[in-house]
């Protein structure tokens, strides 16, 4: 059968190919050929997964900043005395203000005895800047305090820088809107620490003095 069959294989195939069909050896037709050439180019077919949505990477929260705690009663007492030195340093800046205000005029006759005894006596005011200096220096004390006193002994310098120029001569009204602005800036000062320190929170917001106050003590 096997070699009866053989004589007729290339007429087969020659025949499939012209109907589009494909003969396989001993007779067997195969796929026709457009279906196996399709079946080439088509891409293996791999099973659909469920669709998942991707999830957000977490984005870490932005730090907040340390809110400052409310000192202590005592340490506000003492953050408010090293201020009496540029007030009373201070002082006679307001002349022109008190002649010109009686309520502030009649507050100023009260305490002038004070303030003249404390200028009169000699190298007060150096011992007492000396000694509140040495203070900015102690680890031990609260920073609260040590920023006080580092302001107010800045204060009481630019308070004594224009002294220095008192023999300058200069015209009268110039003087006088020289010396009220000076007593004005240090009132604003001396109030606003005040004001801040009764309440507990570091007075750090006066122009330059602050930032020079804080770059003195540090951070701790």
């Amino acid at each position: 059968m096997l070699r009866s069959a053989s004589p007729l294989l290339p007429l087969l195939a020659l025949l499939g190919t012209t109907s589009g069909l494909l003969v396989r050896p001993y007779g067997v037709a195969a796929r026709p050929a457009h279906e196996l050439a399709a079946a080439r180019r088509r891409p293996p077919t791999q099973p659909l997964l469920p669709h998942r949505p991707a999830t957000p990477t977490p984005r870490a929260a932005p730090p907040r900043c340390a809110q400052q705690e409310d000192a202590a009663p005592v340490e506000r007492l003492f953050a408010c005395l090293p201020y009496l030195l540029p007030v009373l340093d201070g002082f006679s800046y307001g002349a022109y203000v008190y002649s010109n205000v009686p309520l502030l005029g009649r507050a100023a006759m009260e305490v002038a005895p004070a303030v003249g005894a404390f200028q009169s006596s000699p190298f007060s005011g150096f011992v007492l800047f000396i000694g509140l200096s040495f203070f900015t220096r102690n680890s031990g004390l609260p920073r609260f305090v040590r920023f006080n006193i580092q302001q107010a002994l800045l204060l009481d310098i630019a308070l004594i820088i224009p002294g220095l120029f008192g023999a300058v001569p200069v015209p009268g009204e110039l003087a006088v809107v020289g010396s009220n602005f000076i007593f004005y800036t240090w009132v604003l000062v001396v109030g606003y620490s005040f004001f801040c320190n009764v309440r507990g929170k570091t007075p750090d917001q006066v122009p330059v003095l602050s930032e020079a106050a804080n770059l003195q003590i540090g951070p701790f």
